[in-house]
């Protein structure tokens, strides 16, 4: 249906006279006149009575005005709405649940400094987001990925823990000690064969499947075990030590299929990133 027909009618409606509506609307009143005949015609009813003062309003016309002012504030609301000034682009992005609130802020406020004005559509990581960021090791397969940061594992003891007190551990300190173990981190992997290859053995009080959990545990005084640097800091009833053994540490980056670089802020997020990363000596950290 073309727009002018609606715009007609709401004049005719309005002013009650076909002359006055012609005036409105800078037309003829014969163009006025065959378009309301036209519009009758489409919907099948008869909207006005024409007579020498003017026109009648009928019922179905009452019904049709409403709609019709809807229709044509929408219409006319749609370039105001793609001015470059107000239209914000958008990032469909899956975080993953292990990244500690400060390395997630330090990202969203460097990503906001480089892109400007953007709409964050924020999900778990998963095939359907744009971009994810996450650990390398948690990548999908078809998927790139730009490293951004890395962040050391500590070793953390609970507060009840007679190591607690110890200024600094080797690796032999703990066999046999309780431990909360992550099977799908990487660190707690390269710790245990070190360990189990030195002759000694873990003594596993747990299996968690997150970081999350693994936090709940270890505050619970279960058990002693390895969590990221900044996921760990904040919290209380443990402490985390010296620990001398091997370093591990995780590879923090962003993961994207090829076709996401569709999206130009998602091109220019990974172009900006990839000349500067995350810097995590600057994020604070209270342990």
């Amino acid at each position: 249906m073309d727009e002018r027909l609606l715009r007609f009618f709401v004049a005719v409606y309005e002013e009650q006279n076909l002359s006055r509506a012609a005036e409105k609307c800078f037309v003829s009143q014969p163009n006025i006149s065959n378009s309301l005949k036209q519009l009758e015609a489409i919907i099948g009813k008869e909207l006005f009575t024409r007579h020498k003062r003017g026109v009648e309003i009928k019922e179905d016309a009452h019904y049709l005005y409403p709609i019709a002012k809807r229709i044509l504030g929408e219409l006319n609301a749609i370039p105001e709405m793609f001015k470059e000034r107000n239209f914000r682009s958008k990032i469909i992005i899956g975080i993953a649940d292990s990244l500690s609130q400060q390395f997630k802020s330090e990202f969203f406020k460097k990503a906001s400094q480089m892109l400007g004005e953007v709409e964050w559509d924020v999900r778990p990581i998963g095939r359907d987001c744009e971009i994810n960021l996450l650990i390398r090791e948690w990548k999908f397969e078809e998927h790139l990925f730009l490293p951004i940061g890395k962040e050391n594992y500590v070793l953390c003891i609970p507060d009840n823990h007679h190591l607690a007190n110890k200024d600094s551990i080797d690796i032999n300190d703990l066999s046999g000690e309780p431990f909360i173990h992550c099977p799908p981190c990487e660190a707690h992997q390269q710790s245990l064969a070190i360990l189990n290859n030195s002759g000694d053995k873990w003594n596993t009080i747990a299996n968690c499947q997150t970081k999350t959990e693994v936090l709940t545990l270890l505050m619970s005084g279960l058990g002693i075990t390895f969590l990221p640097e900044y996921f760990a800091s904040g919290w209380g009833s443990f402490k985390v030590k010296t620990y001398n053994g091997p370093k591990n540490f995780r590879e923090i980056g962003l993961s994207y299929a090829r076709k996401s670089l569709n999206n130009p802020k998602v091109a220019a997020l990974i172009d900006s990133f990839s000349k500067e990363g995350i810097n995590f000596k600057y994020l604070s950290t209270t342990s």
